[in-house]
């Protein structure tokens, strides 16, 4: 084998042995994405078929390892897109004085865009089946919290069918920032060793498309209108589609708070409210909302292939 295939094999077999590892011990949802790492490496620092070949070799392990439906929930939700963020990650324009890269931000757009079909396809699929899945969901939280004190268990099975279609909506959140942070921290260990292509794997502010506001609103008609799957797929690509204007809100927060004396006390504030309650990331989402609707008269900047 050439030489230079070694690091991306190394790196799927790795990434393979972290996703059987994860599952076998049952470690949960955030250990789930630590096979990422290892692809985002090979991606982030070196020619970007390594890290398609690293995948392959991945899902290939997966497959021998735990079987075929692992494999492919390995690529559809670990591989593919972390190639695919590695591979638009390193675009760039150049410019008179350096390099433009492509915004991370309208990277998880895309990436965000992806779950939200791939929502639509889980919600069709149990559409055929009694209740579909919104009437599923609610039926395994309520058994995840039956040995609950009355007082709260009898809260969480009223709320469990009304709020149900928050469990793909915070999945999908999960994954987009758990995909982020493995970037990083790869990205981080590869300019530590002098390796990376990228200066940094910052998020800036971005311009959104002005086709996401649309988006917006017609998620939330579907989730008024419509048959149980059809609400319950609005609402929860609706939450989903905020996720990137999380992302941009929170890179003006970082700017905004710049010259701020304690603006590192404010920010981990704001960030262990985000992690430990759901609403404050919606409301620094409805920042990027603002900030989109504020600049819809200014031409977009575009980043040309």
């Amino acid at each position: 084998m050439p030489r230079h295939l070694v690091p991306p094999l190394v790196a799927g077999i790795l990434a393979a042995a972290l996703f059987v590892f994860v599952f076998g011990l049952q470690l949960g949802f955030l250990f789930m994405f630590l096979p990422s790492l290892p692809l985002f490496y090979i991606g982030l620092g070196h020619e970007l078929r390594h890290a398609f070949f690293s995948a392959l070799v991945a899902t290939v392990g997966v497959a021998a390892a735990a079987g075929a439906p692992a494999a492919i929930l390995f690529f559809i939700f670990i591989g593919l897109p972390a190639c695919y963020l590695a591979r638009e990650s390193l675009k760039w324009q150049p410019l008179q004085d350096g390099k433009r890269w492509f915004p991370i931000g309208l990277i998880f757009m895309r990436l965000t865009l992806y779950a939200c079909v791939l929502v639509a396809l889980i919600v069709a699929f149990y559409a055929g089946q009694p209740g579909g899945l919104p009437y599923l969901l609610s039926q395994n939280i309520r058994q995840a919290f039956a040995d609950m004190e009355d007082t709260y268990g009898n809260a969480i099975a009223m709320l469990a069918g009304p709020l149900s279609f928050l469990v793909l909506s915070v999945a999908v959140w999960m994954w987009g920032l758990a995909l982020f942070a493995h970037a990083w921290f790869a990205s981080y260990l590869l300019e530590r060793q002098k390796k990376t292509l990228r200066p940094d794997f910052a998020i800036g502010p971005f311009s959104m498309p002005h086709w996401m506001l649309t988006l917006l609103l017609i998620c939330a008609l579907a989730s008024l209108i419509g048959s149980d799957s059809m609400r319950f797929l609005g609402k929860s690509s609706l939450i989903s589609l905020m996720l990137p204007y999380f992302l941009l809100g929170a890179a003006l927060m970082h700017k905004a708070s710049k010259t701020w004396p304690s603006r590192r006390f404010f920010l981990g504030l704001i960030y262990i409210a985000v992690f430990t309650q759901f609403w404050p990331a919606l409301a620094i989402s409805g920042i990027g909302v603002f900030y989109q609707i504020k600049h819809l008269s200014m031409p977009r900047s575009s980043f040309r292939r």
